[in-house]
């Protein structure tokens, strides 16, 4: 068995389900690509159980697992569900990439390498993305995408896998969150979690004349939350804009809203402080959890909603950077 044999790659089609030119490989601890189909039995009243079967919708769907690295293939993740790439001057041999939530989503070719064959996935979007980081860890970035049936496959070779050598993983040690704008990064997030949901429409991306998708399956509302773990219960004059907990379950609870960035969520390394930045624009927390358990610290655990900003007219962006000169 040879490890090289296995192998994740993400490709921008130049139309929907048209696969492109170039092939982009990830570090991925796992994935669960897989064609599937909905089976249609039939029954009658003159048999005491179904006696037929046809195959209905044919499609695709997966999940796949990686550490967050600046490379090209988070920078295609995030193409996905940021539409609009906007590139920025060289800064120290790294170009930043502004990604918005406005434009038309691209489509992806996803290839799988398994032991002895190629595994092709076309017409593929992204229907989440989730990113979570606990100190001293590193971060990672989950993506669900869904897409057409399975393509043929071919022998394993056909594709040969380059990875970005000589990038680590960004993890949370050098990683920063802000709150309600402020400059000064808090010393009391523990870790932080939270999911982008496009919940793209499937149904009708089918149509007669065709078992698989016909067209890109369109986004409808997006959905981002969250949860933030505190290494202790913040109380009043907490600092650095911390939610506190009188304040969380006061009547009105805590929204952080108004112009400009209510959430920051900042991945680094020593040299470059914020390789990878999330920003929100307005967050409504919910109720607080603070429980003891025997003599264990008490910690303090915050859902939060990410909602659209009147004021910045958007809910979120994210800015990377990569060695990559042009747009994704």
């Amino acid at each position: 068995m040879s490890f090289v044999n296995r192998f994740v790659a993400i490709n921008k089609e130049s139309s929907y389900g048209v696969t492109g030119s170039t092939y982009y490989y990830g570090e991925v601890d796992d994935e669960s690509f897989k064609h599937q189909y909905d089976i249609l039995t039939r029954e009658d009243l003159s048999r005491y159980g179904a006696s037929k079967a046809v195959t209905g919708k044919e499609y695709s769907s997966g999940d796949f697992n990686l550490a967050l690295i600046n490379d090209n293939f988070t920078g295609q993740l995030l193409k996905g569900i940021f539409p609009t790439d906007t590139t920025g001057s060289i800064s120290g041999g790294l170009y930043p990439h502004v990604f918005t939530e406005a434009g038309a989503f691209p489509t992806f070719t996803i290839a799988v390498g398994r032991e002895t064959k190629e595994h092709y996935y076309k017409g593929c979007v992204v229907d989440s993305l989730s990113v979570s980081a606990n100190i001293n860890e590193y971060g990672m970035i989950s993506a669900s995408m869904v897409g057409k049936a399975e393509a043929s496959t071919q022998d394993i070779g056909t594709l040969t896998a380059s990875f970005a050598d000589g990038l680590d993983a960004l993890y949370f040690a050098d990683a920063k969150v802000f709150f309600n704008g402020d400059a000064t990064a808090s010393n009391a997030v523990k870790s932080i979690s939270f999911d982008i949901n496009l919940n793209v429409d499937t149904d009708n991306a089918c149509g007669l004349g065709n078992a698989t998708y016909l067209r890109q399956p369109p986004s409808q509302r997006r959905e981002v939350s969250g949860t933030i773990e505190f290494n202790r219960i913040l109380h009043d004059g907490a600092g650095a804009s911390n939610p506190n907990y009188a304040a969380l379950i006061a009547t009105d609870g805590v929204e952080l809203s108004g112009s400009g960035v209510e959430l920051k969520v900042q991945f680094g390394n020593e040299s470059v402080a914020d390789i990878l930045t999330f920003n929100f624009y307005k967050i409504r927390f919910e109720a607080p959890e603070s429980n003891v358990s025997g003599r264990d610290t008490q910690t303090m655990s915050v859902p939060f909603v990410a909602l659209f900003s009147p004021d910045d007219s958007k809910m979120m962006d994210c800015t990377l950077q990569t060695t990559k000169s042009s747009a994704y």
